[in-house]
């Protein structure tokens, strides 16, 4: 009888959830509604440029492509060249016109030199779009400017995995460089209470996420133990300064074949006497791999050993094509669920075992997606959690109208902002695109395709079953 009991008060649970989720699905569909784009804006502009390179597969294709090489070109018979080989590979799929201008692109000369300058400028604007600033003074200006929009932030530098002992030094003093002059800076401006306190009081203002690829040019799984000692080397000093200036430091989760030893290297170090104190510290953890949830589940046991709380930043993951591709050439299993419905089916299971698990795993929800951000607000709804308990993370240059729809509900939002110099953020520049105009994407859905409201907050756990 008890069990029966059980059973029915927790089925009322999860349907009262569901109300919610669909009641703040619809809340946030009307906010956005209400902040569309003004015709003719830059952002109207912006979004017409991307519905336009979403549009076709091989045009999309192609211009990532030319994208991701352009920082490699140096001179207008390069460019000329990639143009025409890239996007004649598309010229079905392209415009007339452009159909047209392909056979009469220069090659050198004062309109060579002119083609090489404007898809220089295109680019650097379109990096402009995802990428903060190129130095500290100009991811200032933009942390400032999302300030006055009640926004927080983590900055992150751009650039992945380092090939030299120097490169990795010289990351590790960019870290350094961070947070001391953001520190300087960004703690003596106005106190926003939406954004500098959660429920148990101030937060650290400057945060800052840091790949541990980065700080060790022989970043391996092969060997753990000296891979471990290597980083810490580097990581300690970093820890050090933003506990000396009140600073948050979050540790990114690159691929798959990394994830265990930034799990042990993230535990290691923070069992450390000096930082096992520490709460201002947390870990990107991805929805989109089958063994999220043991990680998670042991990640919760190491917290409550360690007696001092984390935070963990829940995303879907962003190298789905890499992981899937990797794995199939090596004939290994699919890390990777298979389908987006299934990711999005494992982000709401994982959001539930952190809202129950809060006290240990501080939830920050990083996603785009109207229905996971709807079914946490829902979830801590039901859970009676006090206002500032979790919070949303959301990338620099995408989905405006979601975080400012957020911020007039009263939600803590930070902002994903990366910063460095273009060539270096290319690889991240390319990921994001891809992101955003993925098949299944949300944003394309609901931007794009105008896929409905009722199909974008459908539950993905009964999708699962359909399928």
């Amino acid at each position: 009888m008890k069990n029966d009991q059980r059973m029915a008060d927790g089925g009322w649970r999860m349907a009262d959830v569901e109300t919610l989720t669909q009641s703040y699905g619809r809340e946030i569909f009307a906010r956005l509604r209400r902040s569309a784009a003004i015709p003719f804006a830059p952002s109207w502009w912006d979004e017409r440029l991307m519905e336009w390179s979403m549009g076709d597969e091989q045009i999309k294709l192609q211009l990532f492509r030319f994208v991701d090489v352009l920082p490699l070109l140096h001179s207008p018979e390069a460019i000329s060249q990639h143009l025409r080989e890239y996007f004649g590979e598309a010229r079905e799929h392209l415009p007339g016109w452009m159909r047209l201008g392909l056979r009469w692109l220069p090659r050198s000369g004062f309109l060579g030199r002119m083609l090489a300058a404007t898809a220089y400028r295109s680019a650097g604007r379109l990096a402009r779009k995802f990428i903060a600033g190129t130095n500290l003074e100009e991811a200032l200006a933009s942390i400032a400017e999302m300030r006055r929009r009640s926004l927080a932030f983590t900055i992150d530098r751009l650039g992945e995995a380092t090939i030299t002992e120097q490169e990795a030094d010289q990351a590790q003093a960019d870290y350094l460089e961070l947070i001391r002059g953001l520190s300087r800076q960004v703690n003596t401006w106005k106190d926003n209470g939406l954004i500098d306190r959660d429920d148990h009081g101030p937060v650290p203002r400057v945060n800052v996420s840091v790949k541990l690829s980065a700080l060790y040019s022989q970043f391996d799984p092969i060997d753990p133990e000296g891979t471990s000692q290597a980083v810490r080397r580097r990581l300690r000093p970093i820890l050090h300064a933003a506990r000396e200036h009140y600073a948050f430091v979050n540790i990114d989760m690159e691929q798959y074949a990394f994830k265990d030893l930034t799990l042990q290297i993230f535990r290691e170090v923070l069992d450390e006497a000096e930082f096992r104190d520490w709460p201002d510290a947390g870990i990107a953890i991805q929805a989109y791999l089958r063994d999220t949830a043991g990680d998670l589940e042991e990640l919760s046991a190491w917290v409550q050993r360690r007696g001092t709380p984390v935070t963990v930043r829940l995303v879907k993951g962003a190298y789905w094509d890499y992981e899937t591709i990797m794995s199939a050439q090596l004939g290994w299993p699919n890390p990777v669920w298979s389908h987006k419905r299934e990711t999005d089916a494992n982000y709401e299971r994982l959001t539930e075992f952190l809202i129950d698990n809060r006290r240990w795993l501080r939830p920050a929800f990083g996603s785009h997606n109207v229905r996971s951000l709807a079914h946490a607000l829902a979830l801590a709804h039901v859970r009676g959690l006090p206002p500032g308990s979790i919070e949303f993370q959301m990338l620099y240059g995408m989905a405006e109208p979601i975080k400012d729809a957020l911020v007039s509900l009263g939600q803590r939002v930070r902002v994903y902002t990366p910063y460095g110099q273009l060539l270096p953020g290319m690889a991240y520049l390319v990921r994001r695109l891809l992101e955003n105009t993925a098949n299944e994407s949300f944003l394309r859905a609901s931007f794009t395709e105008h896929v409905s409201e009722e199909q974008l907050l459908r539950n993905p756990l009964e999708a699962e079953h359909v399928h």
